[in-house]
């Protein structure tokens, strides 16, 4: 029951309503055959105080239920990591502490049918003048379900491409960074403006449609050192993009079967100047797929992504075909510890042949709340970058 409605309150009022039920009658007596007797009072105050009851407990009742109301309409959430690379790149050492990045999830329930995502992202804490801090909002949109399992989306969504970029809280990855082949060839965190459809079927298959801005690659007739197919730096962000050309994205999944996960997916951006008066790119076309299937304590997860750019400029830069893949093995002891192994390989010029190989530990003292370490070997062509990381993270 509600605070409001406690028992020195109730007596209160009911004193003020009996005071005014016996001052009434002996106003409105003409005599003293008029005046009730002391039984009929006894009645009264006692008919009177279970009104009373039944209606303080139905207030408090609706009180109750607005409040789980209220409460369900909110959500709140987060997560966040902190990194420490002890690494050697050419004999040269690199030693760095970084709280990676903290973010805060807020989502709000309209009705039972519509509602409102959003996250709000700050990276290596410091956002200032010459600081390598960022400020983002990774996700901002309105979903509305349009009948059962079918769902619309407008606003900043993720795309649905890769394991790690929907999905990339610390607890539920190995090893303290991303796996590079989804930060590279794949360029997560990676987010647009647009709209989707998401439908989930009853067999375990479910699509996603989204129609959203294109990337936009560093102009070279501008600027003699960009870099025109580097496609990680073409993400616009939803920050005043260019949208001449849109970019089309699908992926169909199944999990039919418990411990399965197949996926594939596919992207096609008509053009990566964004029809620029002068022309220094054309299209660009992403297609890839994964596995992770988990037997036991067992996970083995197999991806796999590669870029086709259209047009000469491309093919002479060597960077017409941009593609990677890796094959991971984890074992869960038990609900505290897990162990991985990945294998990376990529290409992101027609000369590379980068790899890199990453073990590591897990530790879980909560579901929720894991640290991290790893040792990495990479090749020449991947930077020649070996050592070790710890990690810590969270999510709520």
């Amino acid at each position: 029951m509600s605070t409001l409605l406690t028992a020195p309150f109730k007596r209160q009022l009911l004193a003020a309503a009996l005071s005014t039920c016996i001052a009434l009658p002996a106003v409105a007596a003409t005599d003293e055959t008029d005046a009730p007797t002391n039984a009929e009072l006894q009645q009264r105050i006692a008919e009177l105080e279970k009104a009373l009851d039944l209606r303080f407990n139905a207030l408090a009742d609706s009180l109750e239920q607005k409040e789980s109301s209220s409460a369900k309409q909110v959500h709140i959430g987060g997560y966040g990591e902190m990194h420490y690379a002890n690494l050697n790149t050419d004999g040269v050492e690199e030693r760095e502490l970084d709280f990676h990045r903290m973010v805060l999830f807020f989502g709000y329930d309209f009705n039972d049918r519509i509602r409102f995502v959003t996250e709000f992202e700050v990276e290596h804490v410091l956002v200032s003048a010459g600081s390598q801090g960022a400020v983002e909002i990774e996700q901002a949109y309105i979903e509305m379900d349009l009948k059962d399992n079918l769902k619309f989306r407008s606003g900043v969504m993720l795309m649905p491409i890769g394991i790690v970029n929907e999905t990339h809280e610390p607890p539920t990855f190995y090893g303290v960074e991303r796996p590079i082949i989804e930060t590279t060839i794949i360029p997560s965190t990676w987010y647009s403006a647009g709209i989707s459809l998401t439908h989930s079927l009853d067999n375990g298959v479910s699509y996603d449609i989204m129609l959203s801005e294109g990337l936009k690659t560093e102009d070279p007739t501008f600027d003699s050192s960009a870099e025109p197919f580097n496609l990680k730096a073409g993400k616009q962000k939803g920050s005043f993009a260019d949208a001449f050309d849109l970019a089309v994205t699908a992926r169909i999944a199944y999990r039919g079967i418990t411990g399965l996960e197949l996926a594939a997916y596919a992207q096609y951006q008509p053009d990566l100047d964004q029809s620029a008066e002068i022309s220094y790119a054309d299209s660009a076309t992403l297609v890839g797929g994964h596995v992770k299937y988990q037997v036991g304590n067992i996970t083995t997860t197999a991806l796999y992504s590669r870029w086709d750019l259209a047009g000469e400029q491309a093919k002479a830069a060597e960077q017409d075909v941009q593609d990677g893949g890796y094959v991971e093995m984890s074992w869960r002891a038990d609900q505290a510890w897990g162990i991985f192994g990945r294998h990376s390989v990529w290409s992101q010029t027609t000369d590379q042949s980068a790899t890199q190989s990453d073990v590591g530990i897990n530790y879980y003292p909560h579901p929720d709340v894991v640290f991290k370490a790893d040792y990495q070997i990479q090749n020449e062509d991947a930077g020649n970058s070996d050592g070790f990381h710890l990690g810590m993270g969270y999510q709520f």
